[in-house]
């Protein structure tokens, strides 16, 4: 009630403190210098009593000897502005300038206190006080006291004190903002909110007052009274938030950083100097009283500096012994612990007390519970009384072997016959239903009165989590092995690729083809481990709507030349209105795996039978085979990783126990059931079980399936590979990879058609790039130094290399190194193992595609963007800054930049490609192929047509044959003459004759 009534009694005191001026001043315009400050001292005076009483009120230490600075720092100014409204220190800057040095140090030393931080000692602020108060003195040293003396105008030394009231107003909103930002609780972020608002409107008004030396910065005189009123306003409301009388929010632990404060300081005051003898600034001086000043300032900063690092020094040292202590303590407490420990071993309680720092619950042979030790109680988060008399079976998971032990007899028989008892893992559950995995250690306990049951559990938690962590550090070292295998399995079957073509024999033909095959096994292995790992990862599916019957057909294509090579009959019976929510490719897996599966374990003449049915709301998709079947007991670990059936029949089957497990993760991920039926000798059944979806108007088409590329791997007898007798090119394809095994690999498959130069790291593949112009640059991905991406975005962003098609050629498969590959501009994107034929094909491909683009680019382009970049250089800069801005692309500004290089030189007869080059800061090499690349002529004829273009608009004019084609560079008139006909079919007279003709006005 007594805090509402400040509140009130604020409001009131503000608007009769503000109605006075807003009244006299806006109404009746007088201009007296008391009435202009008569608010600001009536403010300061209202300011003073409410933070006085605030002062008085204020219980907390810290919180205290805050309001007491800033009420000294407000008697200051207070002090000040008297003297100013009574003209007594009109005339004297020196004494204004005094008496708010000393309001500047009271609200440091305020700001110091930091009455938010969680200290109980106020000495360590010591030297954050020490640096402030010595920064603040030498900067009105520096500032106000000598230019006061030796500068040469008034108007300096007003604005060199107004310097210091800008630097010390600064300080002091930059220390109450990180002030703000190190507490914590919203007690502590009031007041310092309106502390920084008070800080912020001194600030701007002294920036205004300081600029205004140079820039007229004019605002109503309200708003500059308003800016005025400001701090006193915020600090009233700060006084009243601290008042509240609920307790201040929790401290914020000791962050803070003197030595940085200090380093921050230094630099100020140094840079503050050197600016104002670099460029002569207001407040510089001829006298070396301000070094000398600088330079006590750098002692007293090092003195308190090494101060500050000598005190954090000790303060870790005393931390460090004081742990050493507590260590050899913690000791001394093992040690007697284990000394009760052994103590306990020995008594006659020893099966109660067997394992006493673990859970221990001791229950009648019904299973009731008679006693508890704490760890017990800690362990099920309940108290003791909670726990006994209760049935232990509460205890258990409801599904949990434990929850029925002692309902049967023959289970409490056995305990009383075995002397070391059982140890059973299972499933305990809190009162909170909370469950976790235990060891729960079962002893017999033979008393005088009644026999007793000691169950001790352990728990398992961090067992599990460990044995997690493990599975995790496996499945991530069989991903990194996995992406390892693609280098060395791209060489071995490329290098297979190039023997099958030159195979000699059908024996050795036979045998190259039986390593591919297997060399293609590896490959799809890889391909699933490295599948198996991003599922347990980050399991993110692409989910959308098809047909069944559509997503089934490439599958189902795919197996029938398999089926029909291992002499298997292979049938599909698919409805057409079955639809599901899934991801395409993730369930072409699914199907891959299963009839993969499916024929590798039915032997010849058997039958594979692939149907779909629906049932209410999902549907079953069934693979059924003939074949030999799996044990019983063995169905139950198929689905797990690198698990396979222990069958006789199975030992002559190649496989690692990867695919199924595959399938089973898809399957999860996609909230699906999958089932096995199987009878030994018999064959198999596995359904999926997958929920339908809606029809949907436009059927979406399944994206590029995986099942023709695999299926290729499981053929006895793949395809011959097609010979390719393509002649050489003669073009440059930059290889940039680091592996040089593959580096010389790709050299060898390159050069069957190409030129090849070889990188062996990104840096050095940029810069062969941007000397040599290849036609192709093939990169890897995964480089030494900057990698694969980063070279594609430089190559890009290059004008020199922006035209050229790179491929990436990578071990990195999955889909997001994909986009963002393709995203950065990327011509081609391969993945590791790759055909060596199709690599050539992509690469003679993309040579083809540039070269009928530059065809196209001459062919179309010639009569108006080509032939004016080439030949009309003073009309292209018109036409450029009317084009979009997707039009001006690297290629189209390095031919602006060439155009204006040649108008610029033209008309210097010596000119060639040396000078050009030059020009163009770059070497004949780069300028040669550039301009090849992009306008199909050599860098001669570039700067002989743009001469003839030039010369044909200078013939228009009527001027002397000879006397142009020296103004155009030709220094032969004769010379001049043959281009000019073999250009344009007529002589540069005949061209003039005709001009004029045309031009000649009708009779």
């Amino acid at each position: 009630m007594q805090i509402k009534k400040i509140k009130t009694l604020l409001t009131i005191s503000i608007i009769l403190t503000l109605l006075p001026y807003f009244l006299i001043n806006d109404i009746f315009s007088f201009s007296s210098s008391w009435l202009e400050n008569g608010p600001l001292l009536l403010l300061q005076l209202l300011s003073i009593g409410f933070i006085t009483l605030s002062y008085l009120r204020i219980k907390v230490r810290e919180l205290k000897l805050f309001w007491q600075f800033i009420t000294l720092a407000l008697l200051s100014s207070l002090i000040s502005n008297l003297s100013f409204s009574f003209n007594l220190i009109n005339s004297n800057l020196l004494l204004h300038d005094f008496f708010t040095l000393c309001s500047y140090f009271f609200v440091l030393l305020a700001i110091e206190t930091k009455p938010h931080v969680n200290e109980t000692s106020t000495n360590r602020h010591v030297s954050s006080r020490t640096a402030a108060i010595f920064f603040t003195l030498i900067s009105f040293s520096y500032l106000v006291l000598l230019p006061i003396e030796f500068a040469n105008n008034i108007e300096d030394k007003i604005a060199s004190s107004q310097l210091f009231h800008l630097l010390i107003s600064a300080l002091i909103f930059i220390r109450l903002a990180t002030n703000r930002y190190q507490c914590q609780g919203q007690f502590w972020c009031r007041i310092y909110n309106m502390l920084a608002i008070a800080a912020g409107a001194m600030l701007l008004g002294n920036s205004i007052d300081y600029l205004n030396n140079w820039f007229s910065i004019s605002l109503p005189p309200y708003l500059l009274t308003l800016l005025a009123l400001t701090p006193y306003c915020a600090l009233i409301t700060a006084a009243y938030y601290s008042l509240k009388p609920s307790e201040p929010s929790a401290k914020a632990p000791c962050s803070s950083t003197p030595e940085l404060y200090l380093i921050s300081l230094i630099s100020c005051s140094i840079l503050i100097h050197l600016a104002g003898i670099e460029f002569n600034l207001h407040y510089n001086i001829k006298s070396h009283l301000q070094s000398i000043l600088i330079t006590t300032w750098l002692g007293i900063s090092l003195t308190l500096l090494t101060t500050i690092i000598y005190r954090k020094n000790n303060l870790e040292q005393k931390k460090q012994q004081q742990i050493d202590s507590q260590n050899s303590a913690q000791q001394e407490l093992r040690k007697i612990n284990q000394v009760l420990t052994n103590a306990m071993i020995n008594s006659e309680d020893k099966a109660i007390v067997n394992v006493s720092s673990n859970a221990i619950l001791t229950t009648s042979i019904d299973g009731t519970v008679l006693s508890a030790n704490p760890a017990a109680v800690q362990l099920f988060q309940c108290l003791e009384r909670e726990i006994i008399a209760t049935r232990v079976s509460d205890f258990f998971s409801s599904d949990d072997q434990m929850h029925y032990f002692f309902d049967f007899k023959s289970n409490v028989y056995t305990l009383q016959r075995k002397d070391t008892g059982i140890s059973i893992e299972c499933m305990a559950t809190r009162k909170d239903g909370t469950q976790f995995p235990v060891q729960a250690e079962l002893q017999w306990a033979e008393r005088e009165e009644q026999p007793l049951v000691v169950i001790t559990f352990i728990n398992l938690t961090a067992r599990k989590l460990a044995e997690q962590q493990a599975l995790d550090l496996k499945d991530k070292f069989i991903a990194n092995i996995s992406h390892e295998f693609r280098t060395p399995l791209t060489i071995i079957n490329g290098i297979l690729d190039r023997y099958l073509v030159k195979a000699q024999t059908e024996e050795e033909g036979k045998e190259l083809k039986t390593a591919k095959r297997n060399g293609l096994r590896l490959v799809r292995m890889v391909e699933q481990l490295l599948e198996l790992s991003r599922l347990s990862d980050n399991p993110q599916l692409t989910l959308a709507t098809y047909r069944l019957k559509t997503l089934m057909s490439m599958p189902a294509d795919s197996f029938m030349r398999l089926a029909t090579q291992n002499k298997l009959s292979l049938t599909c019976e698919i409805p057409d209105n079955l639809w599901l929510d899934c991801d395409a490719q993730a369930f072409e897996k699914i199907i891959f795996n299963l009839i993969a599966n499916a024929i590798k374990y039915t032997p010849a003449g058997g039958s594979i039978q692939v149907i779909a049915h629906s049932d209410s709301d999902n549907f079953t998709l069934d693979i059924i085979d003939t074949g030999i079947g799996i044990d019983s007991a063995s169905q139950s670990k198929i689905f797990e990783r690198f698990q396979r059936a222990d069958d006789e029949k199975n030992q002559g089957v190649f496989g690692v126990g990867i695919g199924l497990s595959l399938v089973n993760e898809l399957v999860k991920a996609h909230n699906w059931q999958i089932n096995v039926f199987s009878e030994y000798n018999k064959g198999s059944k596995f359904s999926l079980i997958i929920p339908c979806a809606p029809a949907i108007s436009a059927e979406k088409l399944a994206p590029t399936g995986i099942s023709q590329s695999e299926v290729a791997s499981l053929l006895m007898e793949p395809h011959n590979p097609v010979k390719d007798i393509r002649h050489h090119s003669q073009k440059v394809v930059l290889v940039i990879e680091d592996n040089l095994d593959m580096q010389n690999h790709i050299k060898q498959v390159i050069e069957q058609h190409h030129h090849s130069l070889l990188a062996g790291s990104g840096e050095l593949g940029l810069t062969l790039a941007q000397e040599y112009i290849p036609d192709v640059i093939i990169c890897d991905i995964m480089l030494t130094g900057i990698d694969g991406f980063a070279v594609l975005k430089q190559l890009k962003s290059h004008e020199l290399t922006s035209h050229i098609p790179v491929i990436l050629l990578t071990a990195r498969s999955d889909l997001d190194s994909r986009l963002h590959g393709l995203h950065l501009q990327a011509d081609e994107y391969l993945s590791k193992p790759f055909n060596h034929q199709e690599l050539l094909t992509r690469i003679s491909n993309l040579i083809s595609n540039r070269e009928k683009l530059q065809k196209r680019y001459l062919n179309k382009l010639n009569a108006d963007l080509q032939i004016n970049r080439k030949n009309t250089s003073f009309d292209n800069a018109a036409e450029l800054s009317h084009s979009s801005a997707d039009d001006v692309t690297l290629d189209n500004k390095f031919l602006e930049k060439l155009e204006t290089v040649t108008a610029e030189v033209y008309i210097n007869t010596d000119l060639d490609i040396v000078q050009l080059a030059a020009k163009m800061a770059m070497s004949e090499r780069q300028l040669q192929r550039k301009i090849k690349a992009l306008t199909g002529i050599t860098p001669n004829n570039f700067i002989k047509e743009f001469r003839l273009k030039k010369a044909k608009v200078l013939l228009q004019n009527g001027s002397q044959i000879g006397r142009i084609a020296l103004d155009v560079g030709f220094s032969s008139q004769t010379y001049f003459g043959r281009c000019f006909k073999e250009m344009f079919s007529c002589t540069p007279k005949q061209y003039q004759q005709q001009q004029q003709k045309n031009q000649r006005p009708l009779s």
